[in-house]
């Protein structure tokens, strides 16, 4: 069994079974698959399960094709795994299931069966066995297609239809699935591929631009899907231009990576992290202010660690009492006073106010 159709004349996704692929029994007679099948050849099973789902020289017995497709996918045949999925979708052989289904569809995804991402994105689509889902939809459909589902195509323009043309979420989603190689085969050259598409895009025009940019920079400082390149990673994260971007950028100047070390740099950068309110942020700028060593520096790095004891950032107690250690009870004072105003800014006017600090 291969997979869930699409009518073409339909704007809703319907659960159809169709035939898919006959059990190859030419190569081999009968009683050579079954004695295969039993000695537990997983393939043979599968062939052997699809005989008796379509009555291909057997009688036709869906309760014995779900039980060989069970042997099978429990060896990790993914066509297996598929079509047991559509027989607990159908109540076919077996109780319907279709919280099961899913899960067998996942499992056939993860081994990059096009039939079985088909399914998890008709499954999506249609709220069955999973939360009802367009966009995640159409990120899977997506990846069915890339893998030459025949019907992946023409789903594609019906869930685009209630998407609005508006694709950046789903390409997100399947370029975050491309990279994890959690869910689908890991396939990170997609993954930068996708995120580019997101990236190039205006942040006017998209929500999802600034978070593109910044997979871009990690992926360009790792090296993966792309070879590494630093100047691209710092390209990238300072496009972006969201929080962890710029802890990215602060560690690059600070470890010289593509560029000569340059600690006043990381500590802006640490700081801009900081006017987002990120806590890497404040105990970053913290900890390299008190690095640079210089009286004037100490007191910017306590008014850092009060700002991260302020978020009960773990550790921050302890740094600011060493930071207070090094000033007077007037400069103390000084820097709460400041911290508790920058508390009240919002962030254009604390993005203003950090060269103070």
């Amino acid at each position: 069994m291969k997979a869930l159709l699409i009518p073409s004349f339909a704007l809703l996704l319907f659960s159809v079974p169709v035939v898919g692929q006959t059990a190859t029994l030419s190569s081999v007679s009968l009683s050579e698959l079954v004695q295969h099948a039993k000695s537990g050849d997983a393939k043979a099973q599968f062939e052997l399960g699809r005989a008796y789902e379509d009555g291909k020289g057997l009688p036709q017995d869906d309760t014995l094709a779900a039980e060989w497709f069970r042997k099978s996918a429990d060896q990790g045949n993914a066509q297996a795994q598929n079509s047991l999925g559509v027989m607990y979708a159908l109540g076919r052989g077996v109780q319907r299931d279709k919280v099961e289904a899913v899960r067998w569809y996942k499992k056939a995804s993860r081994q990059g069966q096009a039939e079985g991402i088909y399914n998890v994105a008709i499954s999506y689509y249609n709220g069955e066995g999973i939360g009802e889902d367009v966009v995640a939809s159409y990120a899977w459909m997506m990846a069915a297609k890339r893998k030459g589902d025949a019907q992946a195509a023409e789903a594609l323009q019906n869930i685009g239809e209630q998407l609005h043309n508006r694709f950046d979420l789903s390409k997100f989603k399947l370029a975050e699935m491309y990279e994890k190689g959690d869910e689908i085969p890991q396939d990170r050259p997609a993954a930068v591929a996708l995120y580019l598409e997101v990236a190039e895009k205006t942040p006017r025009d998209s929500l999802y631009t600034g978070p593109a940019q910044y997979r871009l920079c990690q992926l360009y400082a790792l090296g993966q899907g792309v070879p590494q390149d630093f100047a691209q990673a710092k390209s990238w994260c300072k496009q972006s231009a969201i929080g962890q971007a710029y802890i990215v950028l602060g560690r690059m100047a600070e470890k010289g990576l593509g560029q000569e070390k340059n600690l006043g740099e990381a500590a802006d950068f640490y700081k801009q992290a900081a006017a987002q309110d990120l806590k890497d942020g404040y105990m970053e700028a913290g900890r390299l202010k008190m690095e640079i060593g210089s009286h004037e520096e100490q007191k910017n790095a306590y008014f850092w660690y009060y700002l991260a004891a302020k978020h009960k950032i773990p550790g921050a107690e302890e740094k600011l009492k060493e930071a207070s250690a090094h000033l007077k009870e007037k400069e103390i004072k000084e820097q709460i006073k400041q911290a508790d105003e920058w508390t009240r800014m919002m962030h254009p006017e604390r993005v203003n106010n950090l060269k103070k600090h």
